[in-house]
């Protein structure tokens, strides 16, 4: 193979590398809740900013029973932070989280409730499933929540939750680092503590994601860096090359 050729060939590899890169993993969660920058109460306002930079995040996430959505996961060591973003079909619905159970609506299993006209009509409610298909807020309300509607019915949830408030009574989990607990996220428009929309979550079964509580950062490593630095390696090999070949010509 020519020099020439060869580099081509590599700068190729390069660029598709960067954009398209190979991850080597074993038993991926669905959502990886890196190690990241606080974020202060005042910002937990139902508006995703510029604080969700260094978390995980995931597109096209399906929530039950109807919608996809757009996921933010971090966590600080001391608290536990998600967002979720996603098109309801009213400007009233609710969004529940569950954590942890491997079933869904498991007895005492830890949640979050937003947007809930019985429990939480202004934000944010911290609960525990009770039966039959029931929720209780707990008497301590860890964290802090808010939930945003729009005009066009976009829906923004953001939470902050300890990782570990050994609120034993509210069936708060104890969130580690380094362990991968269960997450469902559903919500619900056409009645019991909402309204104006035909999403009934009770018509489809809340699908059990994983999400990792990891003490790693996010990772940065730029497509744009490596598309550089391909370029840096590649253009002068190229020009090396062609002028080795006219040297050449002129010495035989």
């Amino acid at each position: 193979m020519k020099i020439t050729t060869f580099v081509l060939v590599f700068l190729a590899i390069g660029i598709i590398a960067a954009y398209f890169p190979i991850r080597l993993v074993h038993a991926q969660p669905d959502f990886n809740a890196f190690y990241g920058t606080p974020i202060p109460d005042s910002q937990i306002d139902g508006k995703i900013g510029d604080e969700w930079n260094d978390a995980g995040s995931c597109t096209n996430v399906p929530v039950a029973p109807s919608r996809n959505a757009e996921v933010w996961t971090k966590q600080d060591g001391t608290y536990l932070y998600i967002g979720l973003r996603f098109m309801a079909d009213s400007s009233n619905p609710w969004v529940a989280f569950e954590f942890g159970p491997s079933t869904c609506m498991e007895t005492n299993a830890d949640g979050a409730l937003f947007g809930d006209d019985n429990y939480s009509p202004n934000g944010y409610e911290d609960i525990y499933f009770t039966p039959p298909a029931g929720v209780t807020p707990d008497l301590i309300q860890d964290g802090k929540g808010a939930i945003s509607v729009n005009a066009s019915n976009f829906v923004t949830v953001e939470l902050k939750k300890p990782l570990n408030c050994g609120d034993t009574a509210g069936h708060d989990i104890n969130w580690t680092q380094g362990s991968t607990f269960m997450l469902r996220i559903a919500f619900d428009s056409e009645g019991g503590g909402s309204s104006g929309g035909s999403s009934n979550h009770a018509n489809e079964s809340q699908i059990a994601r994983t999400i990792l509580i990891d003490a790693n950062t996010i990772p940065e490593f730029p497509a744009s860096i490596v598309v550089i630095g391909t370029l840096s390696i590649a253009i002068p090999a190229i020009l090396l090359a062609k002028r080795q070949k006219r040297a050449n010509k002129f010495t035989t």
